[in-house]
């Protein structure tokens, strides 16, 4: 994507040279790209980390359904893998080389995730649904900010 805002502003950027756009008009341009890239520089390999935000999405969905289904050997599996799962990590950035509210909600995110282990540990479905809810919206909190494209994970459509 990267390269295609660049490629596109150099082709606009030469047609305004072209046809007498002044630099005023090229520097709004720039200032424009620039923002816009700003929003995820933080993030060193990007698609690394789109995978394993997917794979967190697909490993919420079936921990959901173990736990509707209390299949709690399934729920000790899934939640060793949340458990490991960290959205700072899969930036590929040191920790401050990242916004503050992203680690925060980073933080967040695992300690509901540890709240959730404990519910399953105990093998309460309703204390085990609840504690799900509270990671799911430490994900949405996240994606509100950071990802306003998809502001709702949505976990169940």
């Amino acid at each position: 994507m990267k390269k295609f805002i660049i490629v596109t502003s150099s082709i606009i950027c030469m047609m305004g040279s072209i046809f007498g756009c002044g630099k005023k008009e090229t520097g709004k341009l720039e200032e424009r790209i620039v923002s816009a890239e700003k929003k995820h520089e933080f993030i060193k390999n990007e698609q690394g980390f789109i995978v394993h935000m997917k794979d967190i999405k697909v490993l919420l969905k079936h921990l959901s359904t173990s736990i509707n289904q209390q299949d709690w050997e399934a729920i000790k599996l899934d939640t060793k893998k949340l458990k490991d799962a960290s959205p700072v990590v899969f930036t590929g950035a040191n920790k401050d080389e990242l916004p503050v509210e992203f680690v925060n909600l980073d933080v967040k995110f695992h300690l509901s995730a540890l709240e959730l282990i404990g519910a399953c540990q105990e093998m309460n479905k309703d204390k085990a649904t609840a504690a799900f809810f509270k990671v799911v919206n430490s994900c949405d909190e996240c994606h509100a900010k950071f990802n306003p494209k998809e502001a709702s994970t949505s976990w169940f459509q």
